[in-house]
């Protein structure tokens, strides 16, 4: 097989880490995988890199921002990717995430269609089935399950329009484009977002819908020894005679619902409990105390004894179609608590505690149960290993690529 796989990142990141694990695998049982990717660098051999830094931002500025047309710019770096496609003649096209302001959408589903490539597209959220947004819980709007318009995200999205509202458009474009391609199947990462899009334009004209769950890397994500935990200790400057909460985000910004409710919960603590927030910050987010911080860390192995360190993983996001760190940190033994909100209670399953959304004051109720024994411990690994595993959830979508062809 010949896959051709195209997202907005290549190597790095929960989404371009995943594409190039599918590729890994591929290539071990001798097929030939190629990623194109938009944003950043790649040191995954068979890359291609999607327009330029000007074409691109020039994009995000004039398309995105003054038009309301993300997906509708870098028409030269499109032209050019597709040239690279009838070089390669892929068997499948498989697409991840589009949006990131740096692929011609219009350019590159019109030439899917014109020559009948079978595609498989992968959602990490919801954008591909919508006018504009890629999460819609939070807002509660599902304009979507009908024809979007006068978008109430038009300004608060990842690629905001600050003039022009064309969600509409853009979500015909999509639902026409779909109903022209033959040969298409449509993977989630949880059993929430699929449950979501069969309620939407991909499930028209019978394009078949199944979840695979986003993996855990074993080799990486497990309980850490207790001298690993003092090193982590001594280097950030942490007191080991306190209870650490742990939460792990990309990006914290005080403007989201998800740093005020970790500051309101670090003020209600008894003493003897500490939250602790790992990730980086927005421009003009400062991490107040009595919150403790520490910067992004791209170390996994690192990252795996911090998750070893904490009583808990808080988990604070209400819009999660998997939420990969409640995977990790169940691996690592620690038990997670999520708000009751789309896809964090399907992998937290029983192994972890369930509150309402934004309900910190739960989390204070649920601190005396927080301790677990080593058989519940071993029980949640075992439940990540069962569910999450990274050989059997690859060979999952080689098996979806062979079906397709077939």
């Amino acid at each position: 097989m010949k896959i051709i796989q195209i997202n907005t990142v290549c190597g790095h990141g929960s989404t371009g880490s995943i594409a190039v694990d599918i590729a890994t695998e591929l290539r071990k049982k001798g097929d030939k995988c190629y990623i194109a990717y938009g944003q950043g660098s790649s040191n995954y051999s068979d890359s291609y890199k999607i327009g330029g830094w000007l074409e691109n931002k020039w994009h995000g500025l004039f398309y995105s921002r003054i038009l309301g047309l993300q997906g509708h710019g870098t028409h030269r770096g499109t032209r050019q990717l597709i040239q690279w496609i009838d070089h390669i003649q892929p068997d499948i096209i498989h697409l991840h995430n589009l949006h990131g302001n740096y692929l011609n959408h219009p350019l590159l589903f019109n030439y899917i269609i014109a020559h009948q490539i079978p595609v498989v597209i992968t959602l990490h959220d919801c954008y591909n089935f919508t006018g504009k947004c890629s999460h819609y819980t939070a807002e509660g709007c599902y304009k979507w399950q009908t024809e979007c318009r006068q978008c109430p995200l038009l300004r608060k999205t990842i690629a905001p329009s600050y003039f022009l509202d064309r969600s509409h458009k853009i979500f015909l474009d999509k639902k026409k484009w779909y109903s022209q391609i033959k040969r298409m199947a449509v993977v989630t990462v949880s059993k929430w977002l699929e449950h979501e899009a069969e309620k939407s334009i991909l499930a028209q004209n019978g394009h078949s819908i199944c979840h695979i769950y986003n993996w855990v890397d074993y080799q990486k994500f497990h309980r850490a020894s207790q001298d690993e935990i003092q090193a982590i200790y001594n280097k950030y400057g942490l007191n080991p005679q306190f209870k650490y909460l742990l939460s792990v985000g990309a990006r914290w910004d005080k403007k989201t619902s998800k740093y005020k409710d970790a500051l309101n919960l670090s003020k209600l603590l008894p003493k003897g409990y500490k939250l602790l927030l790992v990730g980086g910050t927005s421009k003009g987010t400062v991490i107040e105390s009595p919150i403790y911080h520490i910067p992004y860390v791209s170390d996994a192995h690192e990252l795996a004894i911090i998750y070893s360190m904490a009583t808990a993983y808080i988990h604070l996001s209400v819009e999660d179609t998997f939420g990969k760190v409640i995977a990790e940190a169940m691996a690592c033994g620690t038990p997670p608590i999520v708000f009751n909100s789309t896809a964090c209670p399907e992998v937290a399953d029983k192994y972890g505690y369930i509150i309402p959304p934004h309900d910190v004051t739960a989390i204070i109720d649920l601190l005396p149960q927080l301790e677990i024994t080593e058989s519940q411990r071993l029980q949640m690994v075992n439940h990540v290993g069962e569910n999450f595993d990274y050989s059997k959830n690859i060979e999952q979508y080689i098996k979806l690529y062979e079906s397709i062809l077939q």
